[in-house]
């Protein structure tokens, strides 16, 4: 055992150096610890009820494919339908801030979500077939082809609790 506190290695923690105050801090500091991680639940439950979480939706592969095959075909329309939803919002020509307006109101009225050949829609993925997602629309071999019913909800942080 070391004679003093110079001669002790600084390798060897200090819980292990055979000073009983070092071993009581450090026993301390486990107990704390423990403590800590007991309230971890309760904690992170209270931390996603102030949170607004956002997770990133997938979209169906199928309604996907549809939606870029008509904006290729489309393609001079749904420029010219930017730009006026661009000029509308008192952009100049150019802006790339434009990209990020609805062009819908702008399209002529057959090429409308809708219309007879509307835009299609972008329809979120709900399961998926073969490593490919699909919407309820869209899943492949179903009996008569019906639509799929299903059930949606909010997840709340004291349901998600209850899952750890």
């Amino acid at each position: 055992m070391p004679e003093t506190p110079a001669e002790e290695s600084a390798e060897i923690p200090a819980a292990f150096n055979g000073s009983p105050a070092s071993a009581k801090r450090a026993a301390d500091g486990v107990a704390a610890i423990a403590g800590m991680l007991s309230q971890m639940p309760q904690a992170l439950a209270a931390v996603l009820q102030q949170v607004q979480l956002q997770t990133r939706q997938h979209v169906c592969a199928q309604c996907l494919l549809a939606r870029i095959a008509w904006e290729a075909a489309h393609k001079a329309e749904l420029e010219a339908a930017f730009a006026a939803a661009g000029a509308a919002f008192g952009l100049e020509a150019g802006d790339p801030r434009a990209a990020q307006l609805d062009p819908a109101p702008h399209l002529p009225a057959s090429l409308r979500p809708g219309g007879p050949q509307g835009l299609p829609p972008l329809t979120a993925a709900i399961t998926t077939v073969g490593g490919t997602e699909f919407c309820s629309g869209c899943v492949p071999n179903r009996p008569g082809k019906q639509k799929l019913l299903i059930a949606q909800g909010a997840l709340t942080p004291s349901a998600l609790a209850g899952l750890g």
